[in-house]
């Protein structure tokens, strides 16, 4: 009995400690993000405003609405959170629609709400609210009796997600509709959908995207997907400008070596490497700390997606365990994609990296997610395992026995006494 309950208070102690670990991670990304815009954007604030720190303040201020924003999301309660959240992804895919109408354009691109100097990218917000909404779909149809209203759901779901990918690729964005689809996979996996529904919901909506991709898709961003486009290494001399931002970053890259240039000391930034201060930050970062900072970067990500993963699968609720696996998986695909366009290993697109690239819709995105995150872990509660037990009276498998309490017939061996 001491053991079980020596046991209970290790794995109560556990989410705590987890909790604490990505309060410290987030905390360590605001900061660390803030240092290395500062660095990264200073000659073209320079350049573009006469005032080295004019994009630094504005990210700060953006840091500061993002942490209250997080601590929000951390402390609301999930069951409100689950009634109202289909509430705010509806808020978003009005967003959306409304950034293809009035929004601000730049070049081809067709992403932003102005709303006097404020900026704002729906598309970085409906990484999360994407998440919380299918999530209540799928606890609502896992809790649903017949089957009429189980389809409903189902078609809800499906709908959601099918819409909200087609309203970002059509700005164009098909780095963030990417995203949003491996959002939404993720969610529908994690809140437990039965994998042959999933697999369903996948035939349906992968059909349904490949007949209509000639209607979203742009002739230039099927070129840029190509294999033969982006693989081969882009010449010495070259106008196209695709080819010359990835070889800026290679560069960059390239002349960090080990341990790099020094804080502050990146050439690539002036002027040289286009998006310096957001799209490709992290050539930045290699240039200016090497290839350790470069696996320090990779290694703080790695440990984010393993403690989000952990939270995950401790969750039994269907409706929390969607919302941390989709938002877990959201951050560190987006973080894989960003330095693989930056190493060369995908084509170039608009991908910021999580709690670094300057951008305040993207940092109170991603603060919103890890307050969710944290609010998911801090109401994990984990009883501890019996051995040769179950989890209750009943026998129903769920600690490693797949049978009752009842125990196995055994022959009984009698002794026999021999007389001398």
């Amino acid at each position: 009995m001491e053991k079980v309950e020596e046991q209970g208070v290790i794995h109560q102690w556990l989410p705590v400690r987890i909790a604490q670990i990505l309060l410290f991670l987030t905390l360590a990304g605001v900061v660390g993000g803030l240092l290395i815009i500062y660095s990264a954007s200073s000659p073209f604030a320079l350049a573009k405003t006469g005032n080295a720190f004019t994009l630094t303040l504005r990210q700060i201020l953006y840091a500061l609405l993002g942490i209250v924003l997080f601590a929000i999301a951390w402390k609301i309660p999930l069951q409100f959170l689950k009634r109202a959240g289909w509430i705010l992804h509806l808020i978003a895919i009005a967003a959306l629609i409304a950034t293809l109408l009035v929004g601000k354009k730049v070049g081809e691109a067709q992403r932003w709400l102005i709303f006097g100097p404020v900026q704002i990218q729906p598309s970085e917000f409906a990484k999360v609210t994407l998440a919380i909404c299918l999530a209540f779909l799928v606890s609502s149809w896992r809790e649903a009796k017949s089957a009429g209203r189980k389809f409903l759901l189902w078609f809800a779901l499906s709908t959601v997600w099918l819409l909200t990918v087609a309203l970002v690729l059509a700005q164009p964005h098909l780095s963030g509709a990417l995203l949003l689809a491996i959002i939404g996979f993720a969610t529908l996996f994690f809140a437990r959908l039965p994998l042959s529904i999933l697999l369903a919901t996948l035939l349906v909506i992968g059909g349904t995207g490949y007949l209509g991709q000639k209607h979203f898709l742009r002739p230039y961003q099927l070129e840029r997907w190509k294999v033969g486009s982006w693989l081969v290494l882009p010449k010495e001399k070259t106008d196209d400008q695709k080819h010359y931002q990835v070889r800026q970053a290679l560069l960059g890259l390239q002349a960090g070596g080990w341990v790099g240039r020094g804080f502050f000391q990146s050439r690539q930034k002036h002027l040289f490497l286009p998006s310096a201060h957001n799209d490709f930050i992290f050539a930045v970062i290699g240039e200016e700390f090497g290839f350790v900072g470069s696996m320090v970067v990779l290694t703080f990500f790695l440990i984010f997606a393993y403690l989000g993963l952990w939270v995950t699968s401790q969750s039994t609720d269907a409706f929390a365990s969607g919302v941390a696996g989709g938002i877990t998986m959201g951050i560190w695909t987006q973080a894989m994609m960003h330095i693989a366009v930056n190493a060369h290993l995908l084509p170039p697109t608009g991908v910021p990296l999580p709690f670094v690239s300057a951008g305040g819709s993207s940092l109170c995105a991603t603060l919103i997610g890890m307050g969710l995150l944290l609010n998911v872990a801090s109401n994990i509660q984990i009883k501890p395992r019996r051995r040769g037990g179950t989890k209750d009276e009943m026998g129903d498998g769920r600690w490693r026995d797949r049978g009752t309490h009842l125990s196995s017939p055994r022959p009984r061996r009698r002794r026999q006494n021999y007389l001398a």
